[in-house]
């Protein structure tokens, strides 16, 4: 068919819509209601509550609920408005800043400072060279052994090559026919290659009586069960979890392989085989020790911080910009399925 042409509908015009069969649209996994979410959260054996209903109330001790996280009041964030975080920033005097000139640590080193590096401490002894006879020294000429060809030579070579091509007698070449060593098998090769050498005896085989057959039925060891097979399986198998006598069972007391080692054990673990000699210790002069400051490198934050923290977030919260939120529709990919799906799946 060309770009520019139509395609025939005339097959579909004429096509009866009377042989279309009806077919019911079922829907696989469909938002389960109400009563089947209660349903399915209701469990099989309710718990014992007649302890609940005999409970004496009398028994328990009045406790005072104390709000550890309370919310700020009108006034609190009335204060925090007045008192911003930033109010000190505004009255700071300038002119108690001190001028501070940087120091750059790491310059790079100039072309002085790198000439002396690659300086070595030690200079060779040139006094020698200083008393050489120079006039001692031979003239020499230096001879290129390896001359590269100029750009005319070059010229001059390719000329030469393409003019012995052209001149070149093709009388004087042979035919050549090309022989493949190695060909790929015809069918009939591999046909005769899967022939063996020495045949079977066919003969009775061929004089074989048909007759001395017996009839045998052929029976299916390993058959599939059916959906109504497995059903029964299903509901069967929920029977007896249902009817099954828990007085049948045993008391097991779980024993513990590896516990894990107390506090005494792993003491004596860690102790070595031969204790170190502590005698210098015992006669240690304490008065020879200096007193030292211990400075908190990472100290907790102070209530008044963590104060002054939660009302710059609280403040960040209530000047947020809404207008600058996007509308986003939330697609359900996983639908969850209802009851009639549930009871099918339990049933396969």
């Amino acid at each position: 068919m060309s770009q520019g042409s139509k395609p025939d509908v005339s097959e579909v015009a004429k096509f009866d819509a009377a042989n279309l069969k009806h077919v019911q649209t079922k829907e696989k996994n469909t938002l389960p209601s109400d009563e089947t979410i209660k349903q399915e959260l209701q469990p099989d054996e309710f718990p014992d509550r007649a302890e609940v209903k005999s409970f004496e109330k009398s028994k328990l001790q009045h406790v005072e609920t104390k709000e550890k996280n309370t919310l700020p009041t009108k006034d609190t964030i009335a204060d925090e408005k007045r008192t911003a975080p930033f109010s000190g920033v505004e009255v700071f005097q300038k002119n108690k800043l001190k001028h501070v000139e940087t120091l750059e640590k790491n310059p790079l080193p100039d072309a002085q400072n790198i000439r002396a590096e690659m300086m070595p401490e030690v200079l060779p002894d040139r006094s020698e060279v200083a008393k050489f006879d120079t006039s001692k020294l031979k003239h020499v000429e230096t001879k290129e052994k390896v001359v590269m060809p100029t750009k005319d030579v070059i010229e001059a070579e390719a000329i030469d090559s393409r003019a012995e091509v052209k001149s070149f007698d093709h009388s004087k070449l042979k035919h050549v026919v090309t022989q493949e060593k190695n060909p790929l098998p015809t069918p009939q090769t591999l046909h005769e290659e899967l022939i063996p050498k020495n045949k079977p005896d066919r003969s009775e085989v061929a004089s074989f009586d048909h007759t001395k057959l017996k009839h045998v039925t052929t029976q299916e060891k390993s058959i599939m069960p059916s959906q109504e097979d497995i059903k029964e399986e299903a509901v069967d198998s929920r029977a007896e979890v249902k009817s099954f006598d828990h007085s049948k069972l045993k008391h097991v007391e779980t024993v513990e392989k590896n516990p894990l080692p107390s506090a005494a054990v792993l003491k004596e673990e860690m102790r070595p085989e031969v204790l170190p000699d502590v005698s210098a210790v015992a006669s240690f002069d304490a008065s020879k020790l200096k007193h030292v400051e211990v400075q908190e490198k990472n100290p907790l934050p102070t209530k008044d911080d963590i104060t002054t923290e939660s009302t710059e977030t609280r403040a960040e919260v209530k000047t947020f910009d809404h207008s600058k939120l996007k509308h986003v529709q939330t697609e359900e990919k996983n639908p969850l399925p209802d009851a009639k799906t549930i009871a099918q799946e339990k049933a396969s």
